[in-house]
């Protein structure tokens, strides 16, 4: 496949992530490059412990790396302000992170509802919209309920809901199916690859589940940090 630089919306070169435990230095990411295609699904696939989570927030620019750049559509990530990057994460960003980060005293509508309601979108689309993408994780039966009362896999379809609510251009994904069965596991990667094909977003998700590889438009594999990748 040949690559036009038009194409590469995000650019990891050469960047790598270290840490300090106990004295010691764990080399999280290791001198990894990694072109994102635009509107193409991305699966990096990978143990517990490789690296995954380390670089998608490299990437996406909630970590910094310890060396190399990240280029996001061109631009250097390490260039940006506090503020930039917000607003990067609220206007063009979908994550979902495996702690969910759902708000415990809200309820699954209220969450998926609350980053409409922030970038001011008028009540009954908000409604729409939020309806909707409930049904589509399967929990229509649900909106009334706060975290605490939903279980570890309806916490995650939450999330995704949540992440999905903006239709962003971008969807960042860190093992969104960790928790779930087969069945909604297939439901959701389903879900990710109609973002791609209805509203021309470009998907980065890790995952260590070797059924869902025949998603993925690119694959890679991340080893202690080493990333390499996968012909399909």
């Amino acid at each position: 496949m040949n690559i036009k630089n038009e194409d590469v919306l995000i650019f990891a070169d050469e960047v790598s992530r270290d840490f300090k435990l106990t004295g010691e230095t764990v080399h999280a990411v290791k001198s990894t490059t990694l072109k994102i295609i635009k509107k193409k699904f991305t699966i990096i696939s990978g143990r517990s412990g490789a690296g995954k989570t380390t670089l998608l927030n490299i990437i996406s620019g909630i970590d910094k790396p310890s060396g190399g750049r990240v280029l996001f559509d061109g631009k250097n990530l390490a260039n940006f302000s506090e503020k930039e990057l917000t607003e990067l994460r609220k206007t063009t960003l979908g994550i979902v992170f495996q702690s969910f980060s759902l708000l415990p005293l809200l309820s699954a509508y209220e969450n998926v509802e609350l980053p409409l309601r922030i970038n001011g979108v008028n009540s009954k689309e908000r409604k729409e919209r939020t309806v909707e993408l409930l049904s589509l994780v399967g929990l229509s039966h649900r909106y009334s309920h706060r975290p605490y009362e939903l279980s570890g896999g309806e916490q995650q379809r939450v999330a995704i809901a949540r992440a999905l609510s903006t239709k962003p251009s971008v969807i960042i994904a860190d093992e969104p199916t960790g928790q779930l069965d087969s069945n909604n596991t297939e439901n959701v990667f389903g879900i990710f690859r109609n973002m791609i094909e209805e509203y021309d977003s470009t998907v980065i998700l890790t995952t260590h589940d070797s059924r869902m590889m025949g998603y993925a438009d690119k694959l890679f594999e991340l080893n202690s940090g080493n990333l390499r990748e996968i012909d399909i």
